[in-house]
């Protein structure tokens, strides 16, 4: 009877040890190949079909393309202004793995106020060139290419430009505007502080404990297949915020946002000198803008640039 007894419990002991092996090996293969996805798919995103366009609130528009700074060829909408005496132009950046379709909501409401609008997919993206995302090092090129085209619009050149980008977006607005004075006002939605940052912010939204594990097995990837095309300790929006002055910047951000954390916003807006507003939008997410303020936060943001390329700094 005893050594049965002993027996019934090593065999609990070594069952106890197998669940906990697959247990490990289970994790580790969620770790590793999820940090694989993350690298992967954020640098080669797959291309989504445009499957709206700003004929869904009413407005005409026309396919252009265009020259990044650096060569890339870019596809987007020029969407004119349906007022006489347009405030301004709004060059409309998306965010990362998306395409000019995230921005259609911001679309409507600022068409639908008078401006007119450029939207465009960033490289390697939507049915713009290229095939490698570069998490706001390149794309803030593309922007400044935006602003070249726009300039040999007979009926655009004139209007002030206004800027208005979501997260990887919102982070190639600031860089792209901070060396581009032709850009008179900048708004945000989202926006990062420094790609590092969200490179771990991520990491934690998505392996909690086993963060800094799945951010090694992500810099290594990136780095060892050179998928990354600089350190991300290089892209860094909070080093150009402060080159904004004198023009105003209006930051929006979640205040449940897990993507890209409220400190963000907080550092940018710590870090910006010229005129500067930011808004904390409640019960709101990375993306998803709670609905009972995204009403508001749109018209705050038509306020901000109707109040700023009237009178612009």
């Amino acid at each position: 009877m005893e050594r049965e007894g002993r027996l019934r419990i090593n065999w609990v002991i070594w069952l106890t040890l197998a669940v906990i092996a697959i247990g490990l090996l289970g994790t580790v293969l969620w770790v590793v190949g999820g940090s694989y996805a993350i690298a992967y798919i954020s640098t080669f995103p797959p291309r989504r079909r445009l499957k709206r366009s700003p004929e869904q609130f009413g407005a005409p528009y026309e396919n252009v393309s265009f020259p990044s700074k650096d060569g890339m060829l870019l596809s987007g909408w020029y969407v004119p202004s349906n007022d006489p005496e347009p405030p301004g132009l709004i060059i409309l950046c998306h965010g990362m793995s998306a395409n000019r379709t995230e921005m259609l909501p911001w679309a409507d409401t600022l068409w639908n106020s008078g401006f007119g609008l450029l939207m465009f997919d960033f490289r390697a993206t939507g049915e713009s060139g290229g095939d490698r995302c570069t998490a706001g090092c390149f794309e803030p090129n593309d922007l400044r290419g935006a602003v070249d085209y726009i300039a040999t619009l007979p009926d655009a050149a004139k209007l002030p430009l206004g800027v208005f980008g979501f997260s990887m977006g919102g982070a190639t607005a600031i860089m792209g505007a901070a060396d581009e004075p032709r850009i008179k006002a900048v708004a945000t939605h989202g926006a990062y502080a420094t790609l590092e940052g969200a490179i771990t912010q991520r990491c934690r939204h998505h392996f909690g404990p086993f963060a800094p594990l799945a951010e090694r097995i992500i810099m290594r990837l990136g780095n060892r297949k050179r998928w990354f095309v600089a350190a991300p300790s290089t892209v860094a929006p909070l080093a150009s915020v402060g080159r904004l002055f004198p023009r105003p910047l209006l930051l929006l951000h979640g205040e449940r946002d897990k993507i890209i954390p409220f400190s963000d916003a907080h550092d940018l807006y710590a870090a910006a000198s010229g005129p500067k507003e930011l808004h904390m939008l409640p019960r709101s997410r990375h993306k998803r803008i709670n609905r009972k303020v995204r009403s508001q936060a749109h018209e705050r943001v038509v306020q901000f640039f109707t109040d700023n390329l009237d009178n612009p700094s």
